[in-house]
């Protein structure tokens, strides 16, 4: 959205930093602008980050004509710091203790552009809202749990008759020239309302009586609960529309289909399409024009063609091509009843939730593999022998444990380890494929073989893996004590899992004790 040049001046005779501030990569957004001076000059005035080795005096000057949200770094022996206490501690983004390294200048400058970047950011996000709020002739105002207004739009300014400076902080009564008597004997909800949007804790709506300085209006309002990172309850979002001159209930509907950050669309009882709001350009090829007057099944058929079934809620997914992006949408449909009760219409909404979705596949990718060798984990593979009746079908169960592993970590590190464990776990992918594997332990792995076996399959299996392995670690001396034992234990129907697990286990110790680099299989 933006691009910004990154002044950097170096007043500084040492290379290093110069080397080491020419090699950082530009985040992205940013270019860097390198100054390198002998002394301070106008450079100072523009320059957002000035790294300072000079004596104290031009030190003082740096910092008197840098601009306001510059970063000084001010480069300086441990022994020299008593006398500028007062300057480190109003004007310096960081002091740097010399002597230092180039890995040790990189890493400040990294993190002291990432710090900048955070801000450029926040800065424009803070800005997206301001435009967006106040390109909005609906009241918009944020408040905190107190009720004191945060920050309001334009249009609340004028509907009150008071600027942003004079509402931010302030209360109802104030903000609405009130008097708690007035309010207490008139028809107003408004304070009424934001305890219920706090109690339920969710979007309400409601209509709501105000007295502004164009005299009593009647206003649809939107009120929803705001939460910090804790899921803590912190305040209140409204959304005010003024309806008071809105002549039916088309008019004021299509103020609210306008609104909506999502597509809407309305049927008649006919099931043709009577309405529909802008933001249908976005999802569909067809823009609200042309959707209005269509079939509302055929609609469907042509731009919802995948969409899942109808649950009991209303809701169903389907997926849509805007413009060269797959998107997911959320659909629902209801359908509306007069005040007879009789069908009248039909109310579908799409709404984007492809981030959602990505997320929670996220989630559950995280939450069920093991993120170094990515194999299931534990947890999962319980799950998965509970689910689909597996344990009621013919169960193979291979468990597989790393013999001399701990002398890897020992001698060659922990890494060393890792690349090890991932070796393993590629074999197994290449030996077991479409089986379920997962990582249960440190070195310990199980493997899931469905369908009725010989023991001379899973013995074929089992050397398979095992002459895989002293293969793949013949070119890596560091893994030339590393071998597997296995135990392999089969199930009868419906047995517990615990139970063969416990057998395949025996079966793995008795491999064990038997020299390892072996299998075994349990026989009862």
């Amino acid at each position: 959205m933006y691009h910004y040049k990154l002044q950097v001046l170096i007043l500084s005779q040492d290379n290093c930093i110069y080397d080491a501030v020419s090699a950082i990569e530009p985040l992205t957004g940013f270019e860097h602008e390198l100054f390198l001076k002998q002394s301070a000059d106008a450079a100072v005035k523009t320059a957002d980050v000035i790294i300072c080795e000079l004596p104290e005096a031009v030190l003082a000057d740096v910092v008197k004509n840098s601009k306001k949200d510059a970063a000084v770094i001010f480069c300086a022996a441990a022994d020299t710091l008593d006398s500028r206490d007062e300057i480190y501690s109003q004007a310096l983004a960081d002091i740097w203790i010399k002597p230092y390294s180039k890995s040790f200048v990189t890493f400040k400058l990294r993190k002291l552009f990432e710090q900048i970047k955070i801000t450029k950011d926040r800065n424009l996000a803070q800005g997206y809202i301001e435009t967006a709020i106040n390109s909005i002739p609906s009241l918009i105002w944020f408040k905190d749990i107190r009720g004191a207004h945060l920050k309001v739009n334009d249009s609340f300014c004028r509907a009150v008759g008071k600027t942003k400076e004079d509402i931010e902080g302030r209360g109802h009564y104030y903000i609405w020239d009130m008097k708690k008597e007035e309010y207490e004997q008139g028809e107003y909800i408004c304070l009424e309302s934001e305890e219920i949007v706090l109690q339920e804790k969710k979007t309400c709506i409601f209509d709501e009586k105000v007295k502004t300085k164009h005299g009593m209006r009647q206003f649809k309002t939107y009120k929803s609960p705001i939460f910090d990172d804790n899921e803590q309850l912190i305040g209140t979002v409204g959304i005010a529309h003024d309806v008071t001159d809105l002549e039916n209930m088309g008019a004021e509907l299509e103020v609210i289909l306008r609104n909506l950050p999502f597509a809407v669309l309305l049927t008649n009882e006919a099931g043709k399409i009577i309405n529909a709001n802008d933001f249908c350009a976005q999802y569909f090829a067809a823009g609200k024009e042309a959707i209005i007057g269509q079939e509302y099944l055929q609609w469907k058929q042509q731009n919802l063609a995948n969409m899942s079934e109808i649950n009991a809620k209303g809701y169903a997914d389907a997926r849509v091509i805007v413009g060269k992006r797959e998107k997911n949408l959320e659909i629902y449909e209801k359908p509306i009843f007069d005040v007879f009760g009789t069908a009248v219409g039909m109310l579908c909404m799409c709404r984007d939730v492809t981030v959602e979705r990505h997320l929670e596949k996220k989630i559950i990718y995280s939450a069920n593999t093991d993120q170094l060798t990515d194999l299931y984990n534990r947890r999962y593979f319980y799950e998965y022998m509970t689910r689909n009746k597996i344990m009621s079908r013919h169960v193979n169960l291979f468990y597989i444990d790393l013999d001399n592993f701990k002398k890897i970590n020992d001698e060659y590190g922990h890494q060393v380890g890792d690349t090890a464990l991932v070796m393993v776990a590629k074999l197994l992918k290449q030996t077991f494929s479409g089986d379920f594997l997962a990582r249960i332990g440190g070195d310990e792995f199980l493997v899931v073989v469905l369908g009725e076996k010989t023991d001379a399959e899973l013995a074929a299996m089992a050397e398979t893996f095992l002459n895989g392995l002293q293969q793949s670690i013949v070119s890596n001396d560091k893994f030339s004590v590393l071998s597997a034992s296995v135990g392999i234990a089969v199930s009868d129907v419906l047995t517990d899992i615990d139970l063969l697990i416990r057998q395949s286990d025996a079966a793995l110790y008795e491999a064990k004790r038997n020299g390892k680099k072996q299998y075994k299989i349990y026989h009862k």
